[in-house]
């Protein structure tokens, strides 16, 4: 699974972001040609993007982006190709649109990316060959990304009819996947995928748990951003919770993230967050976007981790330990449990013997050892010190079930 930065780089000087991302631990990033075209009702001057960003100049523009990145090893795992939504009475680009998406696709062969976003041309309610001319496109998108092996994925997006937001075809998971098969079968093979945005799953109100496990094989990335729910905003996930409430439906997506074995491309967006915070401190929310997809990787991955070892064994005996028990303990039976509190030595805590850590020295070197306990970093210090390898974490955040009831630490 790729943990991809999805902020815009300047491709023309991309030197110093691309030296902050690498400082930031990121090794992949999205290939952003995302650039809105103008439409009707936009500002006369912002025409100048359609000469700005033709096709012919689409390579040119992002040739030092490339250099600089295959120089520093950041690679490009997901791209996102110009988009505008085309109404009627607006500027006719259709065909200039198809044209910077043919172009962004061979661009994504020369950057080595697999996957490019590309969103529907039209979405106009007054215009009743909207998804006759949107169904079309593809297809003659599609042509092209075949002949150089890039995979199409269309995202869940958000209408606007008469001031109001309406969900997209593309924002019901069995719709979007009926429409997936009926474009892969008219184009012979399985071009076209599924890329998720969580900021527009959260404005229409979807049940993300449902949403990802519905997918299922068709999701290919998932795009992580914060939100209001009303305007959207690409912050930085766990950023937006007034009064301490989270918007987004974290818990959900994670669950539903782990019931297919997600292992695509996590993007993470933190365009929003950054705008909050002074330019000197853009670098420090970088990193902090890195720990971020860092995390819902390991989140996502709990049960893979512990199911790559043929023997395991847990460190602690308190609430971690018995969420384990309560999820996986049947699945994957630990050999036993061990803990600090030399009480606890010899006895039996959710159906297995609790031990001394020195035990662990005697287990085969192919068994996992799973931190059950907040105190990560100084256990898995303490475990080092004992020459113990196989550390992994195990956490019960986000678990399909678990004790509503907490054992208190002078109880046990």
């Amino acid at each position: 699974m790729n943990v991809c930065c999805l902020d815009i780089i300047r491709e023309k000087k991309p030197m110093q972001d691309i030296v902050n991302l690498k400082k930031a631990g990121f090794e992949n990033i999205c290939l952003n040609i995302g650039v809105r075209f103008p439409v009707k009702g936009d500002k006369p001057e912002a025409e100048k993007d359609i000469t700005e960003y033709c096709p012919e100049n689409i390579t040119m523009r992002y040739r030092e982006l490339i250099r600089v990145c295959k120089e520093n090893d950041i690679s490009f795992t997901l791209a996102h190709a110009p988009y505008a939504f085309i109404q009627s009475g607006g500027p006719d680009i259709l065909e200039l649109l198809e044209k910077s998406v043919e172009e962004s696709i061979k661009l994504c062969q020369k950057a080595g990316c697999r996957y490019l976003i590309v969103m529907p041309p039209y979405q106009d309610p007054r215009n009743n060959r909207e998804a006759e001319i949107n169904h079309a496109f593809y297809l003659r998108s599609a042509k092209q990304a075949q002949k150089y092996d890039i995979c199409l994925l269309l995202r869940n997006y958000i209408k606007v009819i008469g001031g109001h937001m309406v969900r997209g075809l593309l924002s019901e998971p069995r719709q979007a996947i009926e429409y997936i098969n009926t474009l892969n079968s008219e184009a012979g093979s399985d071009i076209f995928g599924f890329c998720l945005d969580t900021d527009v799953c959260t404005m229409c109100g979807n049940d993300m748990n449902v949403f990802a496990a519905t997918l299922g094989r068709y999701l290919k990335a998932v795009v992580l951003s914060d939100s209001d729910g009303y305007a959207g905003g690409g912050m930085l996930p766990f950023t937006y919770a007034p009064g301490g409430v989270v918007q987004t439906d974290w818990l959900g997506l994670i669950r539903g993230l782990r019931k297919i074995d997600f292992d695509g491309v996590l993007a993470i967006q933190s365009s929003g967050t950054k705008k909050a915070f002074p330019l000197m401190l853009s670098s420090e929310i970088l990193r902090l976007s890195k720990l971020v997809g860092d995390y819902f990787r390991w989140q996502i991955q709990i049960e893979q981790n512990i199911k790559k070892y043929k023997t395991r064994v847990l460190f602690g005996a308190g609430n971690m330990c018995r969420n384990y028990m309560k999820n996986y303990g049947e699945k994957y039976p630990p050999l036993y449990t061990c803990d600090n509190n030399s009480k606890l030595w010899g006895t039996i805590f959710e159906g297995i013997e609790v031990k001394s850590p020195e035990e662990l020295k005697k287990l085969p070197a192919d068994c996992g050892i799973f931190i059950c306990n907040i105190y990560y970093s100084e256990i898995e210090a303490q475990l080092r010190e004992m020459g113990i390898e196989n550390i992994e974490y195990f956490n019960d955040e986000y678990m399909p079930s678990y004790y509503f009831d907490r054992l208190e630490m002078w109880e046990q």
